[in-house]
């Protein structure tokens, strides 16, 4: 009776020892599948790109500046003068915002950013000189739609639009007189009204390079296109201005 008791006691010592064996092998097998299938989805959302979730920029641009002036209509139309022979002139633009995916290729973005565009003009002849640099200066709020595709390196296009308001008017003059010179800081001008809203387009394309830890870089050449004038309705002339550049900057995905 006691081998018996006793082979018993063993059968049931093996059993629930493998027993043991088994659940807590399938407890460390699960974690190993947990942790394999999380280091998947993370390596699965880094490989989408820019897109795979959202996503925070911050950009600058660099520009040439292209004025298009035209003389306003009757009653307030004037001859455009020394100012048909003004210049284009490079400047520097920043913003920051955020981008979010909306199909697998589309995404969109949109932001603040603080734009600058002006021209130039230099007259000289003999020992006389006259030059100026006109800035006006926008606060915008760029929106834009994109086309992409690729993953490590990622490509696209996009279309938008940027309502800007009216921050800051500038002009650095500067002149010489046989042996005198000067010059001089406008930050208004007299009879000048700027608008206080106009309307720009935005056509982009570019590319976009993914780095681990959720960071990349974009670099994309861009063009902006004003649709309204910068000048009011009673101005002499019809300002819009054209900006081409490139726009360079880093990105954080956020999830």
């Amino acid at each position: 009776m006691k081998v018996v008791s006793l082979i018993l006691f063993l059968g049931l010592f093996s059993f629930v020892t493998e027993a043991q064996v088994v659940i807590g092998g399938s407890e460390e097998s699960n974690k190993t599948q947990a942790k394999k299938k999380e280091k998947r989805q993370k390596k699965e959302r880094s490989s989408v790109g820019l897109d795979a979730a959202s996503s925070i920029y911050l950009v600058s641009n660099w520009s040439m500046n292209n004025r298009q002036l035209i003389t306003n209509k009757a009653p307030y139309g004037d001859t455009l003068g020394f100012r048909a022979n003004e210049t284009s002139m490079g400047s520097w633009s920043f913003a920051l915002g955020i981008r979010n995916r909306i199909t697998p290729r589309l995404s969109w973005d949109g932001g603040v950013s603080f734009n600058r565009n002006g021209e130039n003009y230099s007259f000289e002849e003999q020992d006389t000189s006259f030059s100026y640099s006109t800035t006006y200066q926008y606060i915008g709020m760029p929106f834009r739609l994109n086309f992409t595709f690729g993953k490590t390196v990622e490509f696209f296009g996009g279309i938008g639009v940027m309502p800007q308001l009216f921050s800051s008017y500038r002009q650095e003059v500067k002149w010489r007189s046989g042996d005198s010179n000067g010059g001089e800081t406008l930050k208004s001008k007299p009879g000048y009204a700027p608008n206080s809203f106009v309307l720009s387009g935005l056509v982009n394309l570019g590319v976009c390079l993914h780095f681990e830890k959720n960071w990349s870089l974009l670099v994309s050449p861009e063009l902006r296109y004003q649709f309204t004038s910068s000048y009011n309705k009673q101005d002499d002339f019809v300002h819009k201005n054209r900006a081409y550049g490139i726009t360079f900057g880093l990105i954080r995905r956020l999830q």
